[in-house]
């Protein structure tokens, strides 16, 4: 067996019906536990997202929010979604459709812990997953395991993004994948060497334009076709729910790679998303939490278009549990589904508007995880380094970060896309985890926040409060950040 398949067999392991079932149900915990955030608060998920206030030693919420979609938004909307069609037929889109929906509120849990716990090091917030299994758990070498794993699997995705753009512009418009891999990486250079706040200018303003324009030409691209529109959306509920006649003998199929995929194109659960939570300044958890789980709606929107297309001009292809074909539209593999079905509406413009999202999508997403590996940097040496030995590792993971990068359009697509499923799989069995062990927690911060809420007050977060130990930092932040809004606190409190 080469190693090739070794890696691909590995992938299908540990995406196993243990993962699925964990995922989804631990989704469905924390919705019920919360009631329903992602639901009922969602305006108060837009309040949280869109306010750009000053950040002196953090990020603001819309930096972080957008950084965030940066980090969801990538390959795994395009070509991953592409992929669960091909292996998991029109039914994979469905449950993709209750993964985000349902997981959205791992997402708040995640990214509520990750401010509960964070520190601040060299002027500079960090918090994630690691962080919170160190010091909600007080399991300090599983948060080390966590962080080993995210370095890995981040620096490998950014393989991933790489290739993806490579197949896409190389077959698009015949050019080398070297040349591509030389002028990604110069790009690529400039802006995550800047640091956070470089990547947090650039991210605020590409990835708004980036992600509406991309929805908007889905969205013509469904009004040309309006009348296919009530047969394709029959179609993905039966081949959802084994009732369609070409679909039904692949119903497992469709649960496992719609599960997938929506882990791995939505991040809901993963961890990744935390990490740049963790950067926000805010006045409570819950304010990066619910404006985290706003940004999984909009990667879903996303996967969303991108099925829609696909599907709606019937530019896709299903291979069955046997390795056959059950449905052959056309020539070719899944990474020119979305280019194909934009073609056949307006010949040619679907190569260069694919080419152009796929380089933002990709780029952005790389971008963020740059920003991630530098805040698993400070949970390594955090408390016990100087500022210099700081930066030399964070200059050093950018630098592997970029070869990677470099290295992602030279090798197999197949390969390297595995790698990263298979790695995303097991970081979500250790952070989902974590998380169920912690929920408590996190209901608290939403308890809390809603609590002030309904008082007329700016909610702050006062840990003690509800007995949560290692949260000290936040005395700190209140009192020096958000005097006003703590004094307004204790009056309606009497604290």
């Amino acid at each position: 067996m080469s190693i090739s398949n070794i890696i691909i067999s590995i992938d299908n392991f540990v995406w196993g019906i243990s993962l699925i079932i964990l995922s989804l149900g631990s989704g469905l915990l924390f919705s019920i536990a919360l009631k329903f955030p992602q639901i009922r608060l969602f305006k108060e998920m837009l309040k949280c997202s869109f306010k750009n206030n000053k950040a002196d030693s953090g990020l603001t919420p819309f930096q972080a929010l957008s950084i965030a979609i940066g980090g969801r938004v990538g390959t795994g909307n395009i070509t991953g979604t592409a992929s669960a069609i091909l292996f998991g037929g029109p039914g994979a889109v469905f449950w993709m459709c209750i993964m985000a929906i349902i997981c959205s509120a791992s997402a708040y849990v995640e990214s509520a812990l990750a401010q509960v716990w964070k520190e601040k090091i060299n002027n500079e917030y960090a918090g994630g997953p690691s962080f919170y299994m160190k010091k909600g758990l007080g399991f300090k070498s599983v948060g080390i395991f966590y962080a080993v794993l995210s370095v890995i699997f981040l620096i490998i995705f950014a393989g991933v993004q790489t290739n993806a753009f490579s197949s896409v512009a190389a077959a698009s418009f015949n050019i080398s994948p070297l040349i591509i891999a030389i002028a990604y990486t110069f790009l690529l250079v400039i802006v995550i060497f800047g640091g956070a706040k470089s990547i947090a200018k650039v991210a605020d303003k590409v990835v708004p334009i980036m992600s509406i324009s991309y929805v908007m030409v889905a969205i013509l691209l469904i009004l040309i076709n309006i009348t296919k529109v009530p047969e394709m959306f029959s179609l993905i509920i039966k081949s959802a729910i084994s009732i369609d006649a070409v679909f039904g003998g692949i119903v497992g199929s469709s649960i496992s790679w719609g599960v997938r995929r929506g882990v791995f194109s939505n991040e809901a659960g993963l961890g990744t998303g935390a990490w740049v939570a963790g950067c926000a300044d805010v006045s409570h958890p819950a304010k990066a939490g619910l404006s985290q789980t706003f940004s999984v709606f909009i990667s879903l929107l996303i996967c969303i278009a991108t099925s829609l297309m696909i599907l709606v001009t019937d530019s896709y292809n299903v291979i069955g549990t046997d390795g056959n074909y059950i449905v052959q539209n056309i020539i070719g593999d899944y990474d020119i589904y979305v280019t194909h079905s934009i073609d056949s509406v307006v010949q040619g413009f679907g190569t260069i508007f694919i080419t152009i999202a796929m380089f933002l999508f990709t780029f952005t997403t790389i971008m963020a995880y740059s920003l991630y590996l530098s805040r698993i940097n400070y949970f390594f040496f955090s408390g016990h380094t100087n500022r210099k030995n700081v930066k030399i590792v964070s200059t050093l993971i950018n630098i592997v970060t970029t070869i990677l990068a470099f290295l992602g359009p030279l090798v197999s697509s197949s390969t390297i896309w595995s790698m990263a499923s298979a790695m995303c799989g097991l970081i979500s069995l250790v952070n989902l985890f974590s998380l169920i062990l912690l929920y408590k927690p996190a209901i608290i911060t939403l308890k809390d926040y809603e609590k002030q809420l309904k008082m007329g007050l700016d909610p702050v977060f006062i840990p003690e409060k509800y007995k949560i130990e290692n949260a000290e930092l936040w005395n700190k932040i209140i009192e020096e950040d958000y005097n006003t809004e703590l004094d307004n606190y204790k009056k309606v409190f009497n604290d």
